[in-house]
């Protein structure tokens, strides 16, 4: 009996010094594991035998992952997850999968909007790691080569794309493989062609998706597909990267998340950035901005005193400076410094003064139920629509017929 004691506790022991010191980290975010390594070093200078063991998975497989591992008890100390309200990380909350934490860390160098989209019933589940700023990103030398100048209109757009196509090179590169790069090209385009006192109208059941607005926004989109590169319907998002950075094509509908990658593959480029211009010149532009996700601590959590500490340090400005620093991204922390860079410069300013406050993709409510406009709305549709297979009149139909469903503002519209 005491032999099977003594084994017993052996053997619980060496669990427990598996993971003393260890704190696993998983994100869809490869371009993040400096970060961590930078933070794993500088709190192992101040006296924390802490090793970080950060782990990336593709963002089309890592929600499915995080899913399973955390129902199965085999999921890491730390998740990066996505915002509230609704969708997957709600599920999970009220699952118990995510540990509430704002009694171990400090939240003062937030602003409460960023701390509204990771609270659950007045509970905190997660430090906010970055803001992003959506919109055009375009290589200067082109614009200079051809003396064209960033557009105020949506007529002055794609009177650029028909000067750079006519001079041999593709206007835009579209990555019509990734459905969420389509739906964040509307979502982009609707803030300022829609104008946020549309969007608000439209939350509050004043209008609906089938008002000829919604229907010209898709038209206008679809009509643009001509200056895409040829096959953009086969394209991802890692094609437009290359694209992008070696000068093969001149225009993005992107993020900031994308510009240290663009540096990294070519540090000569010159990149440029302006939001999508509304219709006529007397319209103000706007900017999607959006929390990205917050870094969360989970209930397979094994090594709590450790992962404690790292979201401590996650939530200063130190943190903040680490992470803009190496991956050219807002940090959602306030209080950090930026690196001098002049793109991202532009989109703090961006985000700070032109951010619509109302929007129809990530953040809003027409996301946190099934039908979703993004899921099952604007992906599938805005492919097909691309694709020839669905009207502009039909794509605002079937976000109409999906969202009517259970949204009340819009129910027998």
């Amino acid at each position: 009996m005491k032999k099977k004691i003594l084994l017993v506790v052996v053997m619980a022991l060496l669990v427990v010094s598996a993971f003393a010191g260890k704190v696993t980290i998983w994100s869809w975010r490869t371009q993040d594991a400096e970060v961590w390594q930078k933070i794993e070093a500088l709190l192992k200078s101040r006296g924390h035998d802490i090793t970080i063991e950060f782990t990336a998975y593709a963002p089309t497989e890592y929600d499915s992952k995080v899913n399973l591992a955390l129902q199965t008890g085999t999921g890491p100390d730390i998740v990066y997850s996505r915002r509230l309200p609704g969708g997957r990380t709600q599920v999970l909350i009220e699952n118990g999968l995510y540990l509430p934490i704002d009694e171990y860390v400090d939240l003062t160098y937030f602003p409460q909007a960023s701390l509204n989209s990771v609270t659950w019933q007045n509970k905190v589940y997660g430090v906010p790691f970055a803001v992003q700023v959506v919109g055009i990103f375009y290589n200067k030398d082109y614009y200079d080569q051809f003396g064209l100048k960033e557009p105020t209109t949506w007529d002055e757009l794609v009177a650029n794309a028909e000067v750079l196509k006519k001079n041999g090179i593709d206007p835009f590169f579209v990555s019509g493989k990734e459905a969420w790069t389509l739906t964040m090209q509307h979502a982009m385009a609707g803030v300022s062609v829609l104008g946020p006192e549309w969007i608000k109208d439209l939350t509050e059941g004043k209008t609906n998706f089938l008002d000829p607005k919604f229907t010209d926004l898709n038209r206008r989109l679809n009509d643009l597909k001509i200056y895409y590169q040829n096959g953009f319907m086969g394209n991802s998002s890692v094609d437009q990267d290359a694209s992008f950075a070696f000068g093969q094509t001149a225009m993005v509908f992107y993020g900031i998340w994308g510009y240290q990658t663009w540096k990294q593959l070519n540090p000569d480029i010159h990149v440029g950035y302006f939001m999508v211009p509304p219709i006529t010149a007397d319209q103000k532009p706007y900017a999607y901005t959006y929390l990205d996700g917050a870094i969360a601590m989970t209930s397979n959590v094994k090594n709590m005193e450790d992962s404690i500490e790292i979201l401590k340090f996650c939530a200063t400005p130190e943190f903040g400076t680490i992470f803009a620093g190496v991956t050219y991204n807002i940090p959602a922390v306030t209080g950090s410094t930026l690196p001098p860079d002049p793109v991202l410069q532009e989109a703090l300013e961006i985000y700070s003064n032109h951010a619509s406050p109302y929007v129809y993709w990530v953040g809003s409510v027409f996301t946190t139920q099934k039908p979703s406009l993004y899921d099952d709305v604007l992906s599938p549709g805005m492919q097909e629509m691309y694709a020839g297979k669905l009207t502009p009149e039909g794509l605002s139909k079937m976000a109409q017929d999906a969202i009517s469903q259970w949204y009340p503002p819009l129910m027998n519209k």
